[in-house]
């Protein structure tokens, strides 16, 4: 019996270890997603500073 308590609780941690794991790429990727979108928003008022410059400048 010692043996299979013993079977029962390393796959008991081992699931425990997976789940944190998975909690934790979850979060990555939650983190990835917010970095792409201010990277999107910034690279798009860039292009509307550049848009804005360049019409100010063909139009003094």
């Amino acid at each position: 019996m010692e043996l299979r308590e013993e079977i029962h609780a390393l796959a008991v941690a081992f699931r425990r270890h997976h789940e944190e794991i998975l909690a934790e790429l979850r979060l990555l990727r939650e983190e990835l997603e917010r970095e792409r979108r201010a990277r999107f928003w910034e690279r798009g008022l860039l292009a509307l500073a550049l848009v804005a410059a360049l019409v100010g400048w063909v139009r003094p």
